[in-house]
């Protein structure tokens, strides 16, 4: 019984050791890098008609207005002057973000590796990019910590599940 008890033991430590292609472990192996090349990512960020929430994060409230993260999606943006009923209004889709601040009118995104700044005006429903400070912030990590194999001009925007 001791016998088979250790042998499990060192199966189990050798098999979490084991190593996959580019260096993976089976751990690390389970989640997959979203990957985005600088030129598209740079060109990512746009308003859209109001969206379902899918996978909310932080909330941040300016004046009548209410932002919802959408965890590496995006923030919803709803007329919040009547708080019991916020109404949705677009959706700035920012692939790779998931915290914004807002000091006076402009608003600061992570998106993945950048900081952005734009301003948004809730009349004309525009957005505009005011300036774009890059790789300011390190590559996104897997849901288990571990970084992602991607090429210079890649930017990790997200990660799935294999």
């Amino acid at each position: 019984m001791k016998k088979t008890l250790l042998l499990l033991l060192i199966a189990c430590s050798v098999i979490s050791c084991l190593r996959l292609e580019n260096n993976e472990t089976l751990e690390e192996n389970q989640y997959k890098p979203v990957l985005v090349q600088r030129s598209v990512f740079e060109k990512s960020i746009v308003l859209e008609n109001a969206q379902t929430i899918t996978k909310s994060g932080k909330i941040y409230i300016k004046g009548d207005l209410m932002f919802i993260n959408d965890v590496n999606k995006g923030f919803h943006v709803y007329d919040y002057s009547d708080p019991k009923n916020p109404v949705p209004l677009q959706f700035i889709k920012v692939p790779g973000a998931t915290d914004l601040a807002i000091i006076d009118d402009i608003i600061y995104i992570n998106q993945a590796v950048d900081l952005v700044a734009l301003t948004y005006n809730a009349t004309t429903k525009k957005i505009k990019i005011t300036n774009r400070n890059k790789n300011v912030f390190p590559q996104k990590k897997s849901p288990n910590g571990f970084s992602g194999n991607h090429k210079e001009n890649e930017i990790i925007i997200d990660w799935k599940v294999k």
